[in-house]
């Protein structure tokens, strides 16, 4: 006899691509990071440790470059 299928069962989030395209999609919506988690959860099974790493670099990544002078400042 052959098991049927689960219609309602949740996909898995574990490649970073993935995870990566769920924050910009999240984002564009106007989600904020401390949203994202919760969101996803709701119906995918996500790598919480991989999607804290991509939430931490977009941060990075979207932040403001420092101006010279202060860049400057902090070397001297």
């Amino acid at each position: 006899m052959r098991a049927a299928l689960d219609e309602n069962a949740k996909r898995r989030l574990t490649d970073r691509a993935e995870i990566s395209v769920a924050v910009e999609f999240l984002i564009s919506r106007g989600f904020g990071a401390e949203d994202i988690p919760g969101q996803l959860v709701k119906f995918y099974y996500v790598d919480i440790d991989l999607l804290n790493s991509v939430l931490v670099e977009d941060q990075i990544l979207s932040a403001p470059l420092p101006s010279s002078d202060r860049a400057w400042k902090r070397v001297a």
